[in-house]
């Protein structure tokens, strides 16, 4: 399958626009590592799959808010809200003859987060429903 979730957008989309600023977030800046495991949900032959991956994510790229963080525009996002503890949003996108509707919650605890992320890819083998849970935690400060 061609179409899968970019890697950490659904965990960084917390940095696209909205009233909260790098103050107000209750994320510390740092080296932070990712782990994003993703189950077919279902009676389903995929195996889980489990990413972790490493970012350096500095005060000035969650004050830029939109400039750090770019959609495809292949995506449109609805429903935002955002607090400095939590965040919730859907987001549709759609990529040749595919198209991903996702519904996602994060936790934000300083220098923790975690989330779910309940996803519906819909293309030629039908529809196919998907969880992804992520957790991070920051590792100290970036190289």
């Amino acid at each position: 399958m061609s179409f899968r979730i970019p890697a950490l957008m659904a965990v960084m989309i917390f940095l696209l626009a909205s009233p909260a600023t790098a103050a107000d977030l209750d994320i510390q800046p740092g080296d932070w590592e990712f782990t994003n495991v993703t189950r077919i949900l279902g009676d389903s032959p995929f195996p889980e799959q489990t990413t972790t991956n490493r970012q350096c994510i500095t005060a000035e790229d969650v004050a830029r808010g939109p400039d750090f963080m770019e959609l495809s525009e292949n995506c449109q996002m609805s429903n935002l809200q955002i607090s400095a503890a939590a965040m919730s949003y859907d987001m549709v996108c759609k990529e040749n003859d595919m198209e991903i509707h996702m519904q996602a919650e994060m936790r934000f605890q300083g220098n923790r987060l975690s989330g779910l992320v309940d996803a519906e890819l819909e293309g030629p083998m039908g529809k196919m429903p998907m969880r992804t849970e992520i957790t991070a935690r920051r590792m100290g400060d970036c190289p």
